[in-house]
């Protein structure tokens, strides 16, 4: 059985792509990290 692991994706607005995966599709924030000059790593799991 085949099954993703991993996506990543781009996003210019870390707040509404966080708002979208966490309350309309109920995803569980795993970690949030600033890593400088504006960009941030963001990881959810369903």
């Amino acid at each position: 059985m085949s099954r993703i692991a991993l996506v990543t994706l781009i996003v210019r607005d870390y707040d509404e792509a966080l708002a979208f995966y966490r309350d309309a599709l109920g995803f569980e924030l795993v970690e949030d990290t600033d890593r400088g000059d504006g960009a941030r790593w963001v990881v959810v799991r369903p």
